[in-house]
């Protein structure tokens, strides 16, 4: 009896630094480029009209990219939520300044509390350009210090669009997702119409979700950004030695009817941070011959656990050579890939992790190399496909 061998390594995804970060088929990659310089400056914006006084307490905003840079900034609209209440300031009052915004250099300016207020406050600020248009979103919440001056950073998103809805316990709130802002399969609920929600992805953070205006690219296309794909998917970036990819995966909340199309599949795990798991679709794609056909350009199609085929990075390892996964590896020490067209297989009661690169072949048309056949994997149910041997 012969297993397949169906490792495949996924987790934290980040829009505009689209990709899965960890081992396996999908990393994670980033391009930061460099600045030359930027102001830093500061104003004081008072909460509700409430006059100054030396009780009150103030909260000294810095405000940063979370990946790249944003040029020709000319305000800062700035929406803040204490309890009930919810203001939209503007920094300045009048839209002539022209900063650029980066991951290193702060815009600050400050936000004055009565005495009365307390509590978690929620501050979003979107940059504007000099026509008024928001360049990107950045959200996070802080509890006001009584009669204190506290830091609050806040990391913008380029491209990313404020929520047009609050999101109402949010995807998978019983899981411990409903921080969220947006749901990434359910983008519309919080995003509105003709957007899609991404998910950007911290070590030790929970996932937080982005809105998007959404594009044309399907499930599997090539794209640039998350504005290339579909409502309800996101830019991912498919990297190994040799190899990266970005391509649009759909998001599927256990849900196989989600993916909509023959042949894929809710199987996908996605892990952001500390928040419960998401998952996306698999790629329908034929595994056999050049292992190409149904993948973007640069990744072949693999075959994973109940007989699911996937696109991923191939890996370098020929026919016969030893293996201990299917796609390519990251220069993680022992590991081991195949060739695109073939699979790691592991013989029954063999050890994990050492299998060998074999052809795929069709159970119902197979087409092996001379002098072996087509053995179907041990325990499949599917029986579409085998591998040579």
């Amino acid at each position: 009896m012969i297993l397949l061998r169906a490792q495949r390594k996924e987790s934290a995804p980040r829009p505009e630094r689209e990709g899965f970060a960890g081992s396996g088929s999908r990393t994670l990659s980033a391009s930061v480029p460099s600045v030359s310089s930027v102001s830093s400056v500061g104003i004081l914006l008072a909460l509700l009209a409430i006059p100054a006084c030396k009780d009150d307490s103030y909260a000294v905003i810095s405000v940063l990219t979370y990946s790249d840079s944003l040029a020709g900034v000319a305000q800062f609209r700035v929406h803040v939520g204490n309890g009930a209440d919810t203001d939209t300031l503007f920094y300045p009052q009048q839209r002539t300044e022209s900063l650029l915004l980066d991951m290193s250099h702060p815009v600050t300016f400050s936000v004055e509390f009565d005495t009365s207020r307390g509590g978690q406050t929620t501050f979003e600020v979107e940059p504007l350009d000099l026509n008024g248009t928001a360049l990107g979103y950045g959200k996070t919440d802080a509890a006001i210090v009584k009669e204190k001056v506290f830091k609050v950073t806040v990391l913008v998103v380029p491209g990313a669009i404020r929520p047009e809805h609050g999101l109402d316990g949010g995807a998978n709130s019983d899981a411990g997702t409903s921080s969220l802002s947006c749901d990434p399969y359910n983008p519309a609920s919080a995003c509105g119409a003709g957007q899609t929600c991404g998910l950007l992805c911290g070590a030790g953070e929970p996932a937080v979700g982005m809105c998007y205006a959404a594009g044309a690219g399907a499930p599997g296309s090539v794209c640039a950004s998350n504005n290339d794909c579909q409502s309800g998917s996101q830019c991912f970036t498919f990297a190994a030695v040799g190899c990266q990819v970005m391509t649009c995966l759909r998001f599927c909340n256990n849900d196989d009817s989600a993916c909509a199309e023959t042949g894929a599949y809710c199987n996908v795990p996605i892990q952001c941070g500390t928040t419960p798991r998401f998952n996306a679709c698999s790629r329908p794609c034929d595994p056999t011959g050049s292992g190409s056909t149904g993948c973007a350009t640069g990744l072949g199609c693999f075959v994973y656990a109940d007989e699911t085929t996937d696109c991923a990075c191939p890996g370098s390892g020929a026919v016969g050579a030893a293996c201990t996964q299917n796609q390519g590896c990251n220069g993680e020490a022992a590991c081991t890939g195949c060739l695109a067209g073939s699979s790691c297989v592991i013989p029954a009661g063999g050890t994990s992790g050492a299998g060998v690169c074999r052809p795929i072949c069709k159970l119902a048309a197979p087409a092996c190399p001379s002098g072996t056949t087509c053995h179907a994997f041990d325990g499949s149910t599917r029986l579409l496909y085998g591998f040579c041997q």
